[in-house]
């Protein structure tokens, strides 16, 4: 049954919006974003095609994590002064890779009765493992590994037996030498790799030793990239 929403006052509203297409907002978020006193975004120029695209007219403050105890004080003031404050990333869902996790641990520590509520969406994570076939229970998140290529290695290397997925974030530029990586430690192992996923050149490829040793260029150097290993068989 749909019902009216009202925001409570003060809460901080954890809004998912979408990884690339921006059609795969939810009407939830859409009317939670709109009744917002406030939006807090890790990159309001990106936020702002968004707002534009569903005609949001909520005010909108960039939340750096370069200045994070600025930021966090003034979203605690805010709060204090009985706003409703939304957040969002770049995209997907908030507080898996980005800085609210930083001001939701605040909140939580230094002002427990303060209401943190998920308004839930799209996530790399959850689509990339929805198409991946394989058995996703247990998963293990990694996120963005180190870009120094000797503590990436020892972060792989410390879950070589875990038994379930491994869930990879990976920029353009370090893309290959994961895989290199993930290959020499995991080589019984397939990967799958989605880039742009919902995007107009979306890609998924199932990679495994064999066939990544015989063609390293399988794929563009363009785009997010989110990396899946295969559980052990």
């Amino acid at each position: 049954m749909d019902t009216e929403i009202i925001l409570e006052k003060p809460a901080l509203y954890v809004i998912a919006t979408p990884i690339g297409n921006l059609k795969d907002i939810t009407i939830r978020a859409i009317e939670t974003l709109k009744l917002c006193d406030l939006v807090l975004s890790e990159d309001t120029r990106k936020s702002k095609i968004l707002f534009q695209k569903y005609e949001i007219h909520t005010p909108l403050k960039s939340f750096r994590v370069h200045q994070i105890n600025d930021d966090i004080l003034f979203a605690i003031n805010q709060l204090k002064d009985n706003k409703a404050l939304g957040f969002i990333t770049d995209a997907g869902t908030p507080g898996i890779s980005d800085p609210v996790s930083h001001l939701i641990r605040y909140i939580r520590e230094n002002y427990p009765d303060i209401p943190i509520i998920p308004i839930p969406g799209p996530s790399a994570i959850s689509t990339a493992l929805s198409i991946s076939g394989w058995q996703t229970n247990p998963s293990l998140f990694l996120g963005f590994l180190s870009n120094k290529s000797t503590r990436r290695f020892k972060t792989l290397q410390k879950y070589k037996d875990f038994e379930g997925c491994i869930i990879i974030f990976e920029s353009v530029h370090r893309i290959y030498k994961l895989i290199e990586d993930i290959f020499s430690i995991f080589p019984e192992r397939q990967i799958l790799i989605a880039r742009e996923m919902t995007k107009k050149f979306e890609d998924y490829i199932i990679l495994d030793y064999e066939r990544f040793s015989k063609n390293k260029q399988l794929f563009p150097l363009k785009g997010e990239f989110t990396v899946i290993i295969s559980p052990l068989k």
